[in-house]
């Protein structure tokens, strides 16, 4: 269980990481699926909750939640070292403040670059 929490803590990760790369990509590009409202708004969602987390000094619920499985169990797969290397890195938690912060202001100027629409049609 702790590793399929784990496996979704990195989906997560992934898709903020990429979206603030993709998205402004898309913008210039003209992809239309990069303008989806539900998308945007997730995404721009989802790392302001990370960036109050860290702003407040609170754990996220899934480290909290696969902690606790992983206390269960008495060791860790393989797959889930690898994931566990890729998502937790060794560093102080002010960087981690400072980088969430740019992250949360290039959501919010990609938001007013390239704005999503809400009539967003598919194909």
């Amino acid at each position: 269980m702790a590793d399929f929490i784990l496996f979704l803590h990195l989906i997560i990760a992934i898709f903020i990481s990429a979206g603030m790369v993709i998205f402004p990509i898309g913008g210039l590009l003209s992809w239309r699926w990069c303008n989806n409202f539900k998308l945007r708004v997730t995404h721009f969602g989802l790392i302001v909750i990370v960036f109050i987390e860290t702003l407040i000094g609170v754990s996220c619920p899934l480290t909290v939640a696969e902690n606790y499985f992983r206390a269960q169990t008495t060791h860790q797969s393989f797959i889930g070292s690898l994931m566990n290397n890729l998502l937790y890195w060794n560093v102080s938690e002010s960087l981690f403040f400072y980088l969430y912060g740019i992250c949360v202001v290039w959501a919010g100027l990609l938001w007013v670059l390239f704005p999503p629409s809400r009539n967003f049609v598919r194909g």
